[in-house]
């Protein structure tokens, strides 16, 4: 006999299966956009703006007025101007482009009516990750892997190979998670499931990342941009060739671009922010 949790669960997972499947069908039908280096607004170019209509949710600006501080507090924690070239400011600002870019995916602006089961879709790969046969699909609200969360809260920074990885000074503030205590690793990833998943926890982990993209950066002698840093984010990558060449990443910071001026409204509280 199925319980509440066990029918939801098997709700969320429908829908989650429904939404991939609408998502193959638009990918089969539209040809994905390529962004060039000068569309990227990378280092060097004039850079123009995605001729899309921002769009966030009103649930999701309501969230955001109450973690307005919490980002505001990351932000200041984890921008190291010395390394960043922005103030804590500028470095929110990519904080909130990130998570509005997050909440409304190029499927929502092809398919509109999929925004209203966005949460449900969240939800089901929260209950996925934490389920007995454990997963890794990217938890909301910022959209962050429970192993790219592990490697976070480790302080560890993937480089370009051979080299592989280094560790960095790094704290997820609020964060509970000890690796080294766990013998279970689908008990960690679904922990660490559970942290990200938490609006004020996800906004330290998103800092803690564009920290840990800082790194990179310097690694790789690139001039950091909030571009870069989406980038980073996103892929993993930082150099503006790689994101160019990246039909990913370069359509995600493509997109991004739309939300640069919500952003900004939101961190210096100068105008209204955009709503759906």
């Amino acid at each position: 006999m199925y319980t509440t949790s066990s029918l939801l669960r098997m709700v969320c997972m429908f829908v989650l299966i429904a939404i991939v499947l609408s998502a193959l069908r638009v990918m089969a039908q539209a040809p994905l956009v390529r962004a060039t280096v000068h569309e990227l607004g990378l280092p060097g170019s004039a850079g123009q703006r995605l001729p899309i209509e921002p769009y966030v949710r009103p649930d999701l600006a309501a969230a955001m007025q109450r973690l307005r501080p919490a980002i505001l507090a990351a932000a200041s924690r984890h921008n190291r101007p010395d390394l960043s070239g922005m103030t804590n400011r500028e470095f929110a600002q990519v904080m909130v482009v990130i998570i509005y870019t997050e909440n409304n995916g190029w499927l929502e602006d092809e398919v509109e009516p999929l925004r209203l089961l966005r949460p449900l879709f969240e939800t089901a790969q929260v209950y996925a990750n934490r389920s007995r046969i454990g997963s890794n699909f990217t938890v909301w609200p910022v959209n962050l892997r429970p192993s790219v969360a592990l490697e976070i809260v480790r302080g560890e920074v993937p480089l370009p190979d051979p080299v592989g990885m280094i560790t960095v000074p790094l704290q997820v503030y609020g964060s509970t998670i000890a690796p080294d205590t766990y013998t279970d690793q689908q008990r960690l990833l679904a922990d660490i499931t559970s942290e990200i998943s938490n609006e004020e926890l996800a906004v330290a982990y998103l800092a803690a990342n564009l920290e840990r993209g800082l790194y990179r950066a310097r690694y790789e002698n690139v001039p950091v941009t909030w571009a870069v840093l989406v980038a980073w984010h996103n892929q993993g990558i930082v150099r503006p060739d790689q994101i160019a060449a990246h039909p990913w990443a370069s359509e995600y910071v493509y997109r991004a671009s739309a939300y640069l001026e919500p952003a900004h409204c939101f961190v210096y509280a100068d105008c209204p922010v955009a709503e759906g």
